[in-house]
């Protein structure tokens, strides 16, 4: 009979049963806030680093970039739908890309030639440097009219045909490796100047060497370098110099951008 009492003790059984219900539910509850706080984690953990798409100065992101190593094969400026940067110093313009309408130069005069006032005081600087270190410089061409342009190719067009024998198409070819399009070339900008003889003997001289060891501290740079020809399309021209100014040019130097490069960089990082 003893025996036969002992069902009764599993009475209390219900009472175990749900605080083992109690126990699940509490463990679900405390997995799922593990899920969800990990989900949480992991969202803040991929999301990219914000960068303004509006008033970012140019110096903000210079100050970030990183420095390249042995040139680069960044992106170039899309022709098609393209946009200017506010700095009106970075202004670009090549063969596909035509000088804005509504760009507008204050001339001012060096000797013969007429440059844009912006470059004026860094220019008349460099030279005085470069005189005072024996080498010497003289604006061969500064800021050039649409139509002064179009009288250029056309010349250097006949001399090809009549010198060399070529046809109009071969001699027009030819012209445009070294001289743009009226409306595409930078010397309507102002901020352009070819320099001394025009000659590639100019690569051979001391204000050459001079040019590239200091330029830059003067906001020069030389825009047309036989190693960035895939991207100015213009072969190498160690006479013609561009202003960008002074912070822009020592960071183009540093990170061994051409000016299509450089304005791509920048629209990269966020700058308009």
């Amino acid at each position: 009979m003893a025996e036969e009492r002992r069902p009764r003790k599993r009475k209390p059984r219900p009472r175990r049963e749900g605080s083992a219900a109690a126990v699940v539910i509490a463990a679900m509850i405390l997995c799922m806030t593990i899920v969800v706080f990990a989900v949480w984690i992991s969202g803040v953990a991929i999301q990219p680093e914000a960068v303004p798409t509006g008033g970012m100065a140019a110096g903000q992101a210079l100050a970030r970039a990183p420095a390249q190593s042995g040139g680069t094969s960044g992106r170039v400026p899309a022709a098609e739908g393209f946009q200017q940067l506010s700095d009106p110093l970075l202004v670009l313009v090549n063969d596909q890309i035509p000088i804005p309408e509504d760009w507008q130069v204050t001339p001012a005069f060096i000797n013969d030639e007429t440059v844009d006032n912006r470059m004026y005081e860094d220019m008349s600087a460099m030279f005085q440097a470069g005189e005072q270190e024996g080498v010497s410089f003289w604006v061969c061409s500064g800021y050039r009219s649409q139509e002064l342009q179009e009288s250029i190719l056309e010349r250097e067009i006949a001399a090809h045909m009549q010198d060399d024998g070529m046809t109009e198409e071969e001699a027009r070819e030819l012209s445009l490796r070294t001289i743009n399009r009226p409306g595409y070339s930078e010397h309507h900008t102002g901020l352009a100047i070819d320099l001394n003889d025009v000659s590639d003997d100019f690569e051979q001289t001391d204000t050459y060497r001079w040019l590239q060891a200091h330029a830059a501290e003067y906001g020069f740079v030389q825009r047309y370098r036989s190693d960035k020809v895939e991207y100015t399309g213009i072969d190498n021209e160690s006479w013609h110099y561009r202003y960008v100014g002074r912070e822009h040019a020592q960071e183009m130097q540093r990170l061994d951008m051409c000016l299509e490069e450089y304005v791509q960089y920048l629209k990269d990082q966020g700058v308009q």
